[in-house]
């Protein structure tokens, strides 16, 4: 798929993105901060995991992210809450989805 192509369904308009980068523009560490953010939803069943349907990982050009639902926050606002909290004091960027494409489509999205 071009990062031209407008029907770009890398998010849904429904969801947050926290990008794996900070507002400094470096590169987010421990590199699997994906898998234990999203790890605290998921469900574990036969030694199989399950994403949570209000929290998964995303990769855009080689960009860990994660996309929360927005309505985890009525489901769960503590939860949520958690996510937000640990995105704004790990200084990472967090975009709604639309904006997210937007920038995909105009080639902006930062990716260090």
């Amino acid at each position: 798929m071009s990062t031209n192509d407008t029907n770009i369904e890398i998010c849904y308009l429904d969801e947050i993105i926290i990008k794996g980068i900070t507002t400094t523009g470096d590169k987010f560490r421990p590199s699997d901060w994906v898998d234990r953010l999203c790890g605290m939803l998921a469900d574990f069943e036969n030694q199989k995991m399950s994403y949570s349907p209000y929290l998964r990982p995303l990769v855009y050009n080689n960009m860990n992210c994660v996309a929360i639902k927005k309505t985890l926050e009525q489901k769960s606002s503590k939860i949520f809450k958690f996510i937000i909290q640990f995105a704004t004091d790990n200084h990472l960027v967090i975009v709604d989805c639309a904006k997210f494409k937007q920038q995909i489509e105009n080639n902006t999205v930062e990716n260090n």
